[in-house]
């Protein structure tokens, strides 16, 4: 709520600065109705705060930011029209229990595996987005692959997860069973007895 609040007074500050740049009235009636659709945006419930942009596609220095604060990296591997991939984005990531322990834990970005962005791998070679996924063997949508805070794979998981999965996956990588060499799925396996 503090944020949201925060986010108003930004929005409203913004305004302001705004109109006395175009020398505008303060409260004309477009101002008005841009302040109001300011608030309503702004008052919205944040949705999936562990997801991220990333602005330069450096996955080193995607992890190093999220292990400075204490999290993980997780790169959802998608393509445009993956209908698994929205279904993630308007089920799986709203979803309170998700936004709770994702956010406190992870930093999630996205990469097209037939976008031709120029990225960086964990190991420092420098390739598209597409040859990134086949050197991965990403051929379905939507693929999840969990970093370990030293820039390691510690978890690939292909296709749909519940909300269920989708936070087992997450435990299954703080927890560092991963290390154990015990497979995802026998892990999945041994929390539902």
């Amino acid at each position: 709520m503090h944020t949201r609040l925060l986010a108003q007074i930004g929005i409203f500050k913004t305004f302001i600065m705004i109109s006395k740049a175009l020398k505008a009235p303060f409260f004309t009636p477009l101002f008005r109705l841009l302040m109001v659709i300011g608030f309503v945006l702004a008052a919205r419930p944040a949705h999936a705060e562990f997801r991220a942009v990333s602005l330069d596609n450096n996955f080193p220095d995607e992890i190093a930011a999220a292990k400075e604060q204490g999290k993980f990296l997780v790169i959802m591997f998608q393509q445009i029209g993956c209908p698994y991939c929205e279904k993630m984005r308007a089920r799986v990531y709203p979803d309170p229990k998700v936004q709770k322990y994702y956010t406190k834990r992870f930093v999630l970005i996205e990469s097209n595996i037939r976008g031709e962005l120029e990225v960086v791998s964990p190991q420092g070679q420098s390739m598209t987005e597409k040859k990134y996924a086949r050197k991965n063997r990403i051929r379905a949508t939507p693929t999840f692959i969990y970093f370990d805070k030293n820039g390691k794979q510690a978890l690939k998981v292909t296709g749909f997860m519940d909300v269920s999965r989708f936070i087992k996956a997450g435990q299954y990588v703080v927890g560092g069973v991963y290390k154990t060499k015990t497979s995802f799925y026998r892990y999945l396996q041994k929390s539902t007895k």
